[in-house]
């Protein structure tokens, strides 16, 4: 059976609409999401919880540590991000749904899901790919990711006994002058 032009280009377009739709529904596949707090202001819920599969992934809880989803680490980070000039944050937010995009993850690492709907061995491998990876922009989002995470968690103050560090000073307001400050009056000797 010959093939004409016209059939092979309905086979083709047939096969790339396929494609394409395989990608979309792979794309829009989310794993189980952690609500997100209503005070989010940078992170949507999908964004917060990818941000949450993240932290989990990063730093489990153990022994003489608090669980940095109990400490609530994802709304930190939102914080935190909210800080950001909104070109940095817009680039984050793209590079956290590019994490979580089955399709990327399919592609570039072989796994056929999102990264929130991934075991944690998976996700593990996913970050440690996206670490080392070749592609710049894969290892600009991972280490903005683990910057802004490690920071949130261990600036917590539950974190400080766990760290050794007693916290921060308490400065009381001196009611009384500086000893310097009567000697800046003083007439200069002459």
């Amino acid at each position: 059976m010959t093939l004409s032009r016209r059939s092979a280009l309905r086979v083709g377009l047939g096969v790339v609409g396929l494609a394409a739709a395989g990608g979309v529904g792979l794309a829009l596949h989310t794993g189980d999401l952690p609500a997100a707090p209503s005070t989010l202001q940078v992170l949507d819920a999908h964004t917060h919880g990818v941000v949450a599969a993240v932290t989990a992934t990063m730093l489990p809880a153990g022994p003489g540590r608090p669980d940095p989803l109990a400490l609530g680490i994802p709304a930190l980070v939102d914080q935190h991000m909210a800080t950001m000039h909104p070109a940095d944050q817009a680039e984050l937010l793209q590079g956290i749904l590019l994490l979580d995009n089955a399709l990327v993850g399919l592609l570039m690492d072989g796994r056929p899901r999102t990264f929130t709907a991934c075991d944690p061995a998976t996700r593990r491998a996913t970050l440690e790919a996206w670490r080392t990876s070749d592609i710049e922009v894969r290892r600009v989002v991972y280490k903005a990711l683990r910057g802004l995470i490690v920071a949130a968690y261990w600036g917590h103050p539950d974190l400080y006994a766990a760290a050794g560090y007693p916290g921060p000073p308490t400065f009381a307001r001196a009611s009384t002058p500086s000893p310097n400050a009567a000697t800046l009056d003083a007439p200069v000797p002459g």
